[in-house]
C-alpha cells in the first residue's frame, strides 16, 4: 500500500520463503475489497469459496444454530466472507510488492535489536554471521504474537483472559466431492470435545479440536491419532494432511499500537480465539488505516500528530472483535454437559440471529457534530454499488478510483467549494462522483444516502466514512473540518 504511493518501503522477513501451510481460512467482504484495491481478486479469485452461513451442531448432534451471512447486509459490495488457501494468497501479495520498484523484500533477516530516536529509528537485523544496521522513519511491527518490536518497544500486552489449546489440522481430500454432505463451514458444540470444520479454499479442508485439560501437547504429534479424530468423516487412503498442530488461542490487546516512531500492526497488537475468522482480517484493517496517514505524513501533507489517531480507531475496533470472539468460544464450548444441554434448549428456541457486523470508527478522524458526537454516517463503512460512467461499468471503486471520494447524490460536488478547499481536496488525490453523472445500476449507493438523508458523504482512502451533509448542506463546512482533522 505504501509502495504503491511511491515511499520507499524496507521489509525484513525471518524465513528465507514465504510461508507454504496455511493459518487463516477465511476473510470477510471488506478485507475483499481491499484485494480489490491492490487489484488481486482475479489472481486469487479461483479458489475462493464464498460462505454464506454456519451451522452450529449441539451436543446430540442436530442442528442448534444456524447465523445466515447475506450478501445484502454488507456494505462492500462483495460476498459477506470468503474460504481461502493462505499460500496462494500471500503469493499473490508477494508478487504484487515485488513489482513494485521503491519496495525491498529481504529475506531471511531477524531483527535483534532497536533504537527510536527523535526523527527516526535504528534497527540492526542479522543473517548468520551478518549483521546491517537500518535507519527509517517509521518501523512497523507486523511480526507476530511474539513480536521483537512490540517487546523493544516496551509495549505491554492486556490479558482479557480467554485461553484455551486447540489442535488445528489441514488436509487435501483426494476426492473433493465426497466430503459435500458437510456445511460449507460448522461447529459441533459438543462438551465431550468442541470440534470445527471449514473449507479453507475449493481444494482443502480444515479441523479444529479442543483438547481437553489432562491432554498433552505431544500426544496429537502423531498422525495415527490425528486420523482417529478424523474418523467420522475421512480415512487416511481418502486424503493427505498437510498440517497438524496445538496451538493456545489466547485473548490479548497490546496497551498500545504506537510508541512514538514504532508501530504495531496483526498479531504484534491483538490475539483472539478463532471462533469469529477476523484475526487475520483484524492485521489486514491495521495495515489500510496505517497506509493513507503514513502517506499523508510522509508527504508533508499532516503532522507526525495524525499517527496518534491510530491506537484509538483501531484498538476499540480490535477490542470489540476479540471480546465477541471469547464469548463465542464459550458459548460454543461448553464443557458440562447439564449446561450444554440447556445452551441447545435456548438456542433452537431463539431467532435465528442476523448478520453480524463490526461496530464502525468512534474517534479519530471522523466528523463530529454540535455536541462532539460523530456524524450519522462518520466512523461507517461506506457502501460499494455497481455503476456506470464514462464508459465503463463494474464495481464503483473500480469506475471511480480509490482514495479520497467526495460523493454527492445530485449536482457538481466541487460547486459551492472554495478555491483553498478545493486545492486541499486536490492535494488529497480526491475523486468527485455525482449520482446525477453515473449510472447507479444496482440502486444501492441511491438507497444508502437516500436511508441516511445525506446530499454528499466524504469517504476516507480506507472506505471509512469522514462525515456527511444533508441535501443542500454545507460542504465546504465539512472540508475544512477534515482539513482541520488532518
Amino acid at each position: 500500500m505504501l509502495g504503491r504511493r511511491g515511499h520507499r518501503v524496507l521489509v525484513f522477513e525471518r524465513y528465507p520463503q514465504l510461508y507454504d501451510l496455511p493459518r487463516a481460512a477465511v476473510f470477510d467482504h471488506e478485507v475483499m475489497r481491499i484485494w480489490q484495491s491492490l487489484g488481486i481478486q482475479e489472481e486469487i479469485g479461483g479458489d475462493l469459496q464464498p460462505v454464506r452461513d454456519y451451522v452450529w451442531y449441539g451436543a446430540d448432534g442436530e442442528q442448534i444454530m444456524r447465523i445466515e451471512l447475506n450478501p445484502e447486509e454488507v456494505p462492500s459490495g462483495w460476498e459477506p466472507a470468503y474460504l481461502f488457501f493462505q499460500p496462494r494468497l500471500e503469493g499473490a501479495l508477494d508478487r504484487a510488492a515485488r513489482a513494485l520498484p521503491t519496495v525491498e523484500l529481504h529475506r531471511p533477516w531477524t531483527a535483534s535489536s532497536m533504537k527510536a530516536h527523535d526523527d527516526h529509528v535504528e534497527l540492526v537485523v542479522s543473517q548468520d554471521e551478518k549483521a546491517r544496521t537500518v535507519r527509517a522513519r517509521y518501523v512497523i511491527g507486523a511480526d507476530g504474537a511474539n513480536s521483537f518490536v512490540r517487546q523493544a518497544a516496551g509495549i505491554a500486552w492486556e490479558d482479557l483472559g480467554f485461553a484455551e489449546r486447540w489442535l488445528t489440522l489441514d488436509l487435501r481430500p483426494h476426492d473433493i466431492a465426497a466430503l459435500e454432505r458437510l456445511p460449507t463451514s460448522c461447529q459441533w458444540c459438543d462438551p465431550a470435545r468442541p470440534h470445527m470444520h471449514t473449507r479453507n479454499g475449493r481444494e482443502h479442508r480444515r479441523w479444529e479440536f479442543m483438547l481437553h485439560p489432562d491432554e498433552r501437547n505431544e500426544e496429537f504429534e502423531d498422525e495415527a491419532r490425528i486420523w482417529q479424530l478424523l474418523a467420522p468423516w475421512i480415512r487416511p487412503d481418502e486424503g493427505t494432511i498437510l498440517r497438524h498442530a496445538v496451538y493456545e488461542f489466547r485473548s490479548l490487546i497490546a496497551e498500545t499500537m504506537r510508541s512514538g516512531r514504532v508501530l504495531l500492526a496483526g498479531d504484534a497488537a491483538h490475539l483472539m480465539p478463532p471462533f469469529m475468522g477476523q484475526g487475520m482480517c483484524t492485521g489486514i484493517r491495521d495495515a489500510f488505516n496505517l497506509a493513507w496517514k503514513l502517506d499523508l505524513v510522509l508527504r508533508g501533507i499532516s503532522p507526525d500528530l495524525l499517527l496518534d489517531t491510530y491506537t484509538p480507531e483501531r484498538r476499540p475496533q480490535s477490542e470489540s472483535i476479540v471480546r465477541l470472539s471469547m464469548e463465542m468460544g464459550r458459548v460454543s464450548c461448553e464443557r458440562d454437559p447439564a449446561a450444554a444441554a440447556e445452551r441447545d434448549t435456548a438456542l433452537r428456541a431463539a431467532d435465528a440471529p442476523p448478520t453480524i457486523l463490526l461496530p464502525g470508527l468512534s474517534e479519530g478522524v471522523v466528523a463530529r457534530n454540535g455536541v462532539g458526537d460523530a456524524t450519522r454516517l462518520a466512523g461507517e463503512l461506506s457502501v460499494q454499488g455497481t455503476v456506470r460512467h464514462g464508459g465503463r461499468e463494474g464495481r464503483f471503486d473500480d469506475v471511480i478510483g480509490n482514495g479520497w471520494i467526495v460523493l454527492s447524490s445530485a449536482g457538481n460536488p466541487r460547486a459551492g467549494l472554495s478555491g483553498e478547499q478545493l486545492s486541499f481536496l486536490d492535494g488529497l488525490g480526491t475523486r468527485f462522483a455525482s449520482l446525477a453523472e453515473l449510472t447507479d445500476l444496482d440502486g444501492r449507493l441511491t438507497t444508502w444516502l437516500s436511508d441516511h438523508g445525506a446530499g454528499t458523504v466524504i469517504v476516507r482512502p480506507d472506505f471509512y466514512v469522514f462525515g456527511e451533509v444533508t441535501a443542500g448542506g454545507e460542504l465546504g463546512a465539512l472540508v475544512d473540518e477534515l482539513r482541520d482533522r488532518l
